[in-house]
């Protein structure tokens, strides 16, 4: 370690080594230089016999703590520090070793105190070492599907992070961002609302709070806030400050709770309607009433015998088990759907509609035996609990043939899981034919969402809505919040479920108008702003710059609606080409026109996007990927004319070239009943013969193309 007499004391003390540690300087060094050369056991015998002399000082602790955690021994340094810190309670290294060694010992909401005191009093001198502990938060807490937490946390993690390691933690940020299983309101930044009421004592307490938030001492921030409820409790402004700093803190049952009192008082409607929809969605993710998930468990005797009897059943499904990588559990042999009628066979769907849709009833997941574990080979079943489970479970019985045998030794059925009661009108189980084109799928979807929309949920009790249905409830205007509120969650479900509620219409159906459009001048902080705010931002009035941005962060929360309406405008700037990612926004055009059922429009951005190719891909590859899409594209409809044209492209231009994708195509090509081009000698046409000449144009006019994001059957 070699320190100079006149370097700062490691101890912590602010004097110079020579004033302070001098004494003990050489033994630590030779402590230190043991810990380098991996002998850490025998340094701590050093270091405990140099303790011994010297109790209470903070180099020795601290050294001998962090050897203790390095070992994966944290209660030992727990102790250690706990000991320290009654003689320097102030000392921030102690302080923020104590907050990591706790953490390990008694995991998150033991040790979230100590967290705490490390977040406020260590960052500015330790600041790395606190973004460690924030970040591994987050993992905790995004484990706990505690999202908003989460993402709180790793932002803190991310401005106190060192230079090397903040990419990282931005791309983490990133995925939460875009993350579509969880609802969009819930995603992106939130930030806390200014609160300037109260007297000059109370403002104090509120900056006090507000600092308190800023280093991620959310809980402390909540009391705070809240304590202040008490003298003001008609501030809206408080309670939401009070709401957004339990959700950070994870504390998601106090955050709705404080988040409807703030909805109840705002006089400003969206931010009502945002505090409300934020309140309903976490009222159902910590709702009580739930419907079981459960799981039966069998040893079988013979998996084969079992395959072979399950295969016979018409009831029972098989399907493919996807591929795991080699660190992930054993994945089962084989996997199976029961469903309450025989599937539909094709090549005639005239017959399917939603009412004889087949419906899964139950799960299986048939595993071999284990010889290293001494497990023999066994069976799950799983499904939501009630008449379904059990009706599969007897159809289980008598098709398996006395092959199987439940256990006896665990309690049957397991609850391994659970879904909102209240969610469960907005599920539903299809099991559809393998071989049905994508057009037919998309209109039953389409059937069903509009059945769920004009049906399903106007007549559903809502907790929300004080047990009564949104039809009801638009009859009342004291539930206006709660009830507008309650669609924008119900467009966050459509939107995981990758279907655009056209959210403007069905507002008006209930009597609700739209959330008013934010007023933007050019000192707008766009990147302030929540998820549903931004949705409000009038696109037409944004500048170019702040067009762009608009663009590239609806591109990551992908709410369809929104961004169909962004991208249409910034097409028709110009300007604004040049700084966006002109390929991905194409490509997610494409993906929204193809989506929705709009094919047509879908092909004209295939057009757009073949007029402006890429400088970072070959003009071979580019118009390959965008010849795909069009290819799924034309796939939809197979009498479209212009098929063949295309087909021969892929037959006499690209199949030389790139013989292996042949194979590729006839796959496509069978999925949707399509005859492979390469076994017919019709396929050539005059309209085609010059495109397939043996100088190729890029820039010569083709039918149509298309991406390669699209969705691709085998991708």
């Amino acid at each position: 370690m070699a320190l100079s007499p006149y370097d700062p004391c490691p101890c912590g003390s602010g004097k110079k080594l020579k004033f302070c540690c001098q004494s003990i300087a050489d033994e630590m060094d030779r402590a230190i230089r043991l810990m380098d050369g991996n002998q850490p056991r025998v340094a701590l015998q050093q270091l405990e016999a140099l303790a011994r002399k010297h109790p209470s000082n903070p180099w020795i602790g601290t050294t001998r703590a962090l050897i203790l955690i390095e070992l994966g021994e944290p209660t030992g340094a727990r102790d250690i520090l706990k000991a320290l810190l009654e003689h320097q309670p102030d000392h921030e290294f102690a302080i923020v070793l104590m907050a990591t060694a706790m953490f390990q010992a008694e995991g998150l909401d033991g040790a979230k105190k100590a967290i705490h005191k490390a977040f406020q009093r260590a960052a500015r001198k330790f600041p790395s070492m606190v973004a460690g502990l924030a970040g591994t938060m987050a993992m905790v807490l995004a484990q706990r599907h505690r999202t908003m937490a989460a993402r709180e946390h790793l932002a803190l993690a991310l401005r106190l992070s060192p230079e090397e390691r903040r990419q990282e933690l931005f791309v983490q940020l990133l995925e939460f961002d875009g993350d579509n299983g969880v609802p969009y309101p819930l995603r992106g930044s939130h930030a806390l609302p200014a609160v300037s009421i109260g007297t000059e004592e109370q403002q104090k307490e509120i900056k006090k709070a507000q600092k308190y938030a800023a280093v991620g001492c959310w809980n402390t921030a909540a009391d705070l806030f809240q304590g202040q409820t008490r003298i003001t409790t008609d501030s809206a402004e408080l309670w939401h400050s009070v709401g957004l700093c339990r959700a950070w803190d994870g504390d998601e049952v106090q955050a709705a709770e404080a988040l409807h009192r703030a909805a109840q008082l705002y006089g400003d409607f969206p931010a009502a309607v945002e505090c409300e929809t934020l309140a309903q969605m976490f009222d159902r993710f910590n709702t009580t009433d739930l419907i079981d998930i459960c799981t039966y468990e069998a040893k079988v005797e013979s998996v084969g015998r079992l395959l072979t009897l399950l295969d016979e059943q018409p009831r029972f499904l098989r399907f493919d088990v996807p591929k795991r990588s080699e660190d992930e559990p054993k994945p089962p042999v084989a996997a199976f759907q029961i469903l309450d009628r025989p599937q539909i066979d094709g090549p005639d769907f005239s017959q399917l509609s939603l009412d004889t849709i087949p419906k899964f009833q139950a799960h299986i997941s048939v595993y071999d035996a284990d010889s290293e574990a001494g497990e023999p080979a066994s069976l799950y079943l799983t499904g939501d609990r009630g008449v379904d489970l059990e009706e599969a479970r007897s159809l289980l019985e008598s098709a398996a043939a006395g092959c199987i045998e439940w256990r006896t030794d665990k309690a049957q059925p397991e609850v391994t899981g659970a879904v909102p009661a209240e969610a469960q009108p907005l599920r539903w189980t299809w099991s559809l034919p393998r071989n049905l084109p994508i057009t037919r799928t998309r209109d039953l979807r389409n059937q069903q969402w509009n059945r769920i929309f004009s049906e399903t949920w106007p007549n559903a009790s809502l907790k929300a809505l004080g047990g009564k249905s949104p039809a009801e409830a638009a009859t009342d205007p004291r539930q206006k919040v709660a009830l507008t509120a309650a669609i924008y969650v119900l467009d966050g479900h459509c939107q995981q479920q990758n279907h655009n509620l056209d959210l403007a219409a069905y507002l008006a159906k209930f009597g609700v108008e739209p959330l008013p459009p934010l007023n933007v001048d050019e000192s707008t902080q766009l990147n302030q702003l929540s998820v549903m705010q931004m949705h409000r931002l009038p696109i037409e009035k944004l500048s170019d710059p702040q067009l762009v941005s608009v663009v590239n962060r609806a591109l990551l929360t992908r709410h369809e609606g929104f961004l169909y309406k962004a991208l249409k405008v910034a097409f028709t700037r110009p300007a604004c080409e040049d700084h966006m990612d002109l390929q991905r926004c194409l490509r997610a055009m494409v993906e929204l026109c193809a989506g929705d059922g709009r094919r047509e429009e879908a092909l004209q951005y295939v057009e757009i996007a073949r007029s402006k190719p890429s400088k970072d891909v070959s003009p071979f590859e580019y118009q390959w990927n965008w010849d795909m899409t069009e290819l799924a594209l034309r796939l939809e409809e197979p009498s479209d004319p212009a098929l063949k044209p295309l087909l021969d492209r892929f037959v006499h231009y690209y199949s030389p070239k790139v013989p292996q994708m042949r194979g590729y195509i006839e796959q496509m090509l069978t999925t949707y009943g399509v005859p492979s081009p390469w076994e017919s000698i019709s396929i050539v046409t005059s309209a085609s013969a010059s495109i397939t000449s043996s100088v190729w144009d890029p820039n010569a006019p083709t039918p149509a193309a298309s991406p390669s994001k699209l969705w691709l059957p085998g991708e």
